[in-house]
């Protein structure tokens, strides 16, 4: 049946037309954003369009639903999230059906937050806020317990937000709720300052967790912004294969940081020494060559576990494939030996996943890329990954309550220096 075109206007917010064609005729299979003239199928559903809105163009879902549903635009507030809620503040118009296919981000990271376990999640928050306030809060007693409201800016236009249902649980755990603007893996902007959230509870409870959760989401926030634009560039490229973490991370704060790479759409690699057999050359070294250590490592793993084995040459990815090795790591070669000992690989042990790691940064991981390339690794995403700029600034009782538009933030009201 036929779609008509005020079927799609209604949920949208009259922010699509269908496309016109040459001729003068409408091709009614297209539609096109009327913001920025992107075209998508109009055999997606609404939810789709709607989270194109609201992460690209900072039109809010409630005022979407408005548009649709008059009697609810007069009631619709900001999504409020507790502890309890933490993994579903990102779902609103983000499931992996009605994800917006085209979009670089994977759909994975529309439901990153479920892979967190509740338990591990309040643990951490209970940790960072007796690592910051082990005795007494001097300050406490000047803010005292009254509610307050603070806004959470985001002072980094084009970054991507993650790490919110770790800020949300340091709050919950001091009685704060947390109104989110954004969905996480949301690209905040184009302002160069943004309202993100905002935070509600007992002045001192407040400021008590604003610094363990900004620490948290600024870092995690850099590393899915990295992870981001890694692989965009592998898109661009046309290359299919993974951009992977590594175990490069920072001691207490792993599960954080490999979250954020899940948001951001590269690979986490192995979790810990458990989850994968990773050779490296201490350990060839140390049991006396590539084959010794596959086959007693192969003993313990048995079928449940990969073996993947670090080599700095072709005779060394060699022997390990044929000793059986499920994954070869190709260590600091110069691309150009990379690929031919891909290709070489390839074409002995077609099965056998191949990874380039070493010396990979930004500015060189198009060198890397290859059709016989399974895997690259950087250890920059999470070591010496720039984090983003947030800020929190509790309101003056004065401030409007309903504060600014979304994502349009007047200069008088932004509490910034």
């Amino acid at each position: 049946m036929e779609r008509d075109e005020k079927k799609l206007h209604g949920p949208v917010n009259g922010k699509f037309r269908f496309k016109q064609l040459p001729n003068g005729t409408v091709d009614k299979s297209i539609v096109i954003c009327t913001i920025c003239s992107k075209e998508f199928s109009y055999h997606r559903s609404s939810s789709s369009l709607k989270y194109h809105l609201n992460a690209k163009h900072l039109v809010a879902s409630s005022q979407v639903r408005a548009a649709s549903d008059p009697e609810a635009g007069a009631s619709s507030q900001p999504r409020q999230t507790t502890l309890d809620q933490a993994f579903k503040h990102e779902m609103t118009d983000l499931s992996p059906e009605t994800r917006d296919q085209e979009s670089m981000v994977p759909l994975l990271h529309a439901v990153a937050a479920h892979a967190i376990p509740p338990q591990a999640l309040t643990q951490l928050a209970r940790d960072w806020l007796r690592e910051d306030t082990p005795n007494f809060d001097p300050a406490g007693v000047c803010v005292g317990s009254g509610n307050v409201e603070a806004r959470l800016f985001c002072k980094m236009a084009g970054s991507i937000l993650a790490g919110g249902p770790f800020f949300t649980a340091v709050f919950a755990e001091l009685g704060c709720t947390v109104n989110w603007l954004f969905p996480e893996a949301a690209e905040m902007g184009p302002d160069g300052i943004t309202l993100v959230a905002e935070v509600r509870g007992p002045a001192r409870c407040l400021l008590l967790g604003e610094r363990p959760a900004l620490n948290c989401l600024a870092r995690a926030s850099g590393i899915a912004t990295r992870c981001i634009r890694l692989r965009a560039m592998a898109a661009a490229a046309g290359w299919h294969g993974e951009v992977a973490g590594t175990r490069k991370t920072t001691p207490g704060f792993r599960l954080v940081e490999k979250y954020a790479m899940l948001v951001g759409g590269a690979s986490m690699h192995r979790q810990d020494l458990s989850g994968m057999a990773m050779l490296k050359d201490n350990h060839v070294w140390a049991s006396g060559g590539i084959t010794k250590a596959v086959q007693a490592t192969r003993t313990v793993c048995g079928l449940t576990s990969k073996i993947e084995v670090e080599c700095g040459s072709t005779e060394e990815a060699c022997e390990a494939a044929a000793a059986g090795a499920d994954i070869v790591m190709l260590d600091n070669l110069p691309p150009r030996e990379l690929h031919a000992a891909a290709l070489l690989l390839k074409q002995q042990f077609p099965a056998l996943l191949v990874e380039a790691s070493g010396g990979v940064s930004p500015e060189n991981l198009p060198q890397y890329f290859g059709p016989h390339v399974d895997i690259i690794s950087l250890g920059c995403i999470t070591q010496g990954c720039p984090v983003v700029d947030f800020s929190l600034k509790v309101q003056k009782p004065s401030c409007d309550p309903r504060g600014p538009a979304r994502g349009a933030v007047a200069a008088a009201d932004r509490g910034l220096p």
